[in-house]
């Protein structure tokens, strides 16, 4: 692999150097295009000024030299309120026009990026752009000199916090808790919680905390490094970029300590001119990603294995020398760790993360991506002034696969002796075995073909009126490892531009989609939207306007039709689906057959959902161009998502066993939305100092129009609600007594005793079930929005970002709240009920049995996320001229940045903490970048 690179750096280099002989072989002149003032839209650009509502804008070389970062869309809700554009779902990726993923760029490889949100701007990528589109543009060479730039950061990631799990002899006394609360006798007497409280052999009397710096670094680190290099000239230019990372893991013993994360990435951009009239390009995108861990799951088994089970290293030296069995056993192991210890277990625990870091092996995830894409650009202007043709064409391919090298060990039980902290016998269970065979598994593919062309009309009569035209054919072809058939979709798009001196402004666009998710009747449709744009600043009232500079209105309106509601796992929802399942018996069993069961009845006349949408922008600058703004507010109404309406058909359509349905699936729900985003910028200086103040946010309410429900009770229909309410019982506190149980309404959810928490009867029916749940709260934030601020003094560059959410609603249901039966303990059973804590416990009763009555989605386990972030704070010193003035260094900035430094919630604790996984962190880094 080491070869491969070396060979693809070598080309890139090559090719870099290639074409920069070509430009300075060739008289140039300096590119003049004002490509900063474009803005990228739909199969094309358009002058900033002529930007319809409903689209932002971002451009990292404009901040990335003080905000740095790799993440394309970092700090993206302090910019333009966040990605999820309007929280329909999920927006379409697009990287150079081509259905690609975040991950597949880096920031410093991005020219813009555009938010396309209202339905006009999407319209033309046809129905897979109905959630909107986030258009991602990399850089292109320029003609002129030629530039080289290089950037190298290190830095390292602190963990916010740890799980706090109890200790072994704090453990027990809880568990013989809990067994009192169940009317058990206790399970671990006070002799051994005191050997185990004593800590006098943690050999015997095991507490292991899985989150100590016996098996942690404090931090982890990350290294990166890349390089830009750019020119050409009026016939050849070019763009190249190579780029490292490497991380590391927090584990800092046996296979951890090998535990690394690389990312290479080469990407090189061509304009060729050809002649006066054709133009061409080509973009090449190469990522080699590793990822070496070590096997077994480490995060995920110290959340559940508890301190006293087991000690992960035995000493070698506390087995007694007259053990013969013991000894021959150790001279018969084969993972003898640091030529001290034999690896701990019990027969239950044949594994373990400590064991399996030392000597259970490794995984290697490789992932392997090429990307291509090639265009070309023909000017008809000798057949009609303004026309021209443009196509683009794409193949990309991906592979991934881990590669595993599995060892099986030995993990052994001593028997200790009852006069001394010695070990008299060892019980073996499994054995070691190194075959050395690696194991090739999880492999899959990703092929992706691609292609749009459109001829485009563009043109100015009388130097008034100004008109322009697209008509396009899309599509693309993609299939994956697991699919049975291609994912395409097609469409044909039209767009029509007129504007009056732009002044004035109107457009009609649209898009002839297919799909074949749909019967061969309703696989076309027709999408239309119309938008209006009024530039109030060039009116007489406001054009020498002292405190106007600019002023533009806009309203817009449109229907999508999508597919992106139908199941890509299950794509031919309209047909019916029978298959054999459950078995009969006939003649007194003599003799058996399968029945044949259908799961969806047939509905040919199945069709898209519909998003119907009307949105109104302004954009402007005010006082001097010191503060510039842009808004929107918009009511998308999305209708015909289709589903499986029960309540629609009778009754025998469906039975639960042989499991059968009748029903089709038919467009029946809906949803709405209607919201409002807003950017403010403000641009002041005071005295020495240059400050940019910048807010953005974007507010989101939905509601769930229609669902298939038929609930007696009203407070229960999810129509009505917001589509992402989260329903639950209500709690009223914990039963004191049986007194209290006896008088309450009866909870159906197992048996109830003093401790449990009690719910609120909410149809007094006198009993608490499913029929008691109501709306707690809502999954996602309606609120998401940011603030960044920029102050400039001299050579220095202090920049803070901070982001905010606010209105949502999240539910600790992991185990680490959810603690039964014998699982491990966490922290916040110490606040749990017992009669002598009744009037203050926070926490319900433990039980040894488990309790269905406690841990089930209700408010008790419910919190607000609302939250303020700091995510990010620079500062950047910017070498002088004078000080470069005799170097070959054009430009050099040294910077020192935090990132996730600090949230400010309620729930901070509860938000920052991450259970079963990789801990959250804090990123400290340093950089430098250099400019050639």
């Amino acid at each position: 692999m080491k070869y491969i690179k070396i060979v693809l750096v070598s080309c890139g280099l090559c090719l870099g150097f290639i074409l920069g002989a070509v430009a300075q072989t060739t008289e140039t002149e300096p590119d003049t295009s004002g490509i900063d003032s474009l803005v990228h839209v739909a199969y094309g650009t358009v002058s900033l000024k002529d930007l319809a509502g409903a689209i932002s804008i971002l451009n990292p070389s404009s901040y990335l030299d003080k905000h740095y970062g790799t993440y394309p869309l970092d700090g993206t809700e302090a910019f333009i309120g966040g990605s999820n554009l309007w929280n329909i779902g999920t927006a379409l990726v697009l990287i150079d026009g081509v259905p690609r993923s975040l991950v597949d760029i880096t920031a410093n490889e991005i020219e813009q990026i555009s938010f396309l949100k209202g339905a006009s701007a999407v319209v033309l990528y046809g129905s897979r752009a109905a959630n909107g589109v986030i258009l991602i543009t990399s850089k292109r060479g320029k003609a002129g000199n030629r530039q080289s730039r290089i950037r190298a950061n290190a830095g390292i990631n602190v963990p916010k916090s740890y799980p706090e799990y109890l200790g072994s002899a704090e453990y027990m006394t809880y568990y013989n808790q809990a067994a009192k609360n169940d009317g058990l006798a206790p399970l671990y007497d006070d002799a051994t919680i005191s050997n185990y409280a004593s800590g006098s052999n943690k050999y015997r009397y095991p507490d292991v905390d899985y989150y100590s710096s016996d098996y942690l670094r404090k931090a982890y680190h990350t290294y990166s490094g890349n390089g830009e290099f750019s020119g050409g000239n009026d016939r050849a230019r070019f763009y190249a970029f190579a780029g490292f990372e490497s991380q590391n893991s927090l584990l800092n013993f046996g296979e951890g300590n090998n535990e690394l994360n690389t990312r290479f990435n080469i990407r090189g951009n061509v304009d060729l001119k050809l002649n006066n009239t054709i133009s061409a390009y080509i973009n090449v995108s190469t990522i080699f990603a590793n990822s070496r861990t070590a096997l077994g799951d480490y995060w995920g088994q110290a959340a559940i294995i508890q301190p006293q089970r087991f000690a992960p290293l035995i000493p070698i030296s506390l087995i007694e020398a007259n053990a013969q069995a013991a000894q021959a056993l150790v001279k018969g192991s084969r993972n003898i760790i640091g030529g001290k210890y034999l690896l701990g277990g019990t027969q239950q625990y044949l594994t373990n993360p400590i064991a399996d870091a030392y000597a259970g092996g490794y995984n290697i995830f490789t992932s392997r991506q090429f990307q291509y894409t090639s265009g070309i650009d023909v000017d008809l202007k000798k057949t009609l002034k303004g026309l021209s043709f443009h196509g683009q064409v794409s193949i990309d391919y991906s592979n991934t696969y881990n590669q595993t090298l599995n060892n099986t060990y030995a993990v052994y039980v001593p028997t200790w002796s009852n006069a001394a902290d010695s070990i008299t016998q060892l019980t073996l269970y499994n054995k070691d075995s190194k075959t050395g065979t690696q194991n090739l598994t999880n492999t899959f593919s990703d092929q992706l073909i691609d292609f749009n062309f459109h001829v485009d009309y563009k043109n100015t009569f009388n130097e008034k009126h100004n008109v322009s035209a697209i008509l396009l054919a899309s599509g693309l072809q993609r299939r994956m490892t697991g699919d049975y058939q291609y994912r395409t979709n097609s469409n044909l798009g039209l767009q029509l531009s007129y504007n009056y001196d732009h002044k004035y402004y109107a457009d009609f666009s649209g898009a002839v989609v297919n799909s074949t998710k749909l019967a061969a009747n309703k696989r076309v449709a027709f999408s239309p939207t119309v938008s209006l744009g009024w530039l109030l600043s060039e009116e007489g009232f406001l054009k020498n306007s002292e405190v106007v500079d600019r002023l533009k209105l806009t309203a817009s309106a449109g229907i999508i039709n999508t597919d992106l509601d139908f199941d890509v796992r299950n794509y031919y929802l309209y047909n019916a689906v029978y298959s054999s399942t459950a078995f009969f018996s006939w003649a007194d069993g003599t003799f058996t057959n399968r029945a044949t069961t259908i799961s969806r009845g047939e509905n040919l006349n199945l069709s898209y959902a519909k998003r119907k949408e009307v949105n109104l922008g302004i954009d402007g600058a005010l006082f001097k161009n010191k503060l510039d703004f842009r808004g929107s507010v918009f009511l998308i109404e999305k209708n015909g998502i289709p589903l499986q309406s029960f309540t629609q058909y009778p009754s025998y359509f469906f039975t639960t066993f042989p499991e059968t349905s009748f029903v089709p699936y038919t467009n029946f729900g809906a949803n709405s939305y209607k919201g409002a985003d807003i950017q403010f910028n403000l641009h002041e200086k005071l005295g020495e100092a240059k400050l940019t103040i910048g807010l953005a946010g974007t507010y989101v309410t939905t509601k769930a129009l229609k669902r298939d429900e038929l609930f007696a009770d009203q407070y229960r229909n999810r129509a009505g609600k917001p589509i992402d309410a989260i329903f639950g019982l209500v709690s009223e506190g914990f039963f004191n007594s049986q007194n209290d149980i006896n008088g309450h309404a009866s909870q159906k959810f197992g048996v109830t005793k003093p401790g449990d928490i009690k719910y609120k009867d909410q149809n007094q029916d006198g009993m608490i079930d499913d029929r008691d749940e109501v709306m707690i709260g809502r999954w996602m934030n309606p609120f998401t929005g940011g603030l960044n601020i920029t102050a400039q003094i001299k050579d220095f560059t202090l920049f803070v970002l901070a982001t905010g959410s606010f209105g949502g609603t999240d539910i600790k249901r992991n185990s680490y709240y959810w603690v039964s039966g014998a699982t491990k303990y966490s922290a916040v059973v110490r606040d749990s009920w017992t009669e002598e804590t009744k009037n203050t416990a926070t926490y319900p009763g433990l039980s040894t049995l488990g309790s269905n009555n406690n841990f089930r989605t209700s408010d008790f386990w419910s919190y607000r996320t609302d939250r303020i972030n700091i995510a990010k704070v620079q500062l950047t010193y910017s070498f002088p001229g004078r000080v470069l003035k005799n170097s070959f260094v054009k430009g050099l900035n040294i910077y020192a940045s935090g990132s996730n430094l600090l949230t400010i919630s309620k729930n901070r604790e509860v938000m920052e903490l991450s259970i079963g996984s990789i801990p959250q962190t804090r990123f400290y880094n340093l950089g430098l970048k250099a400019d050639f």
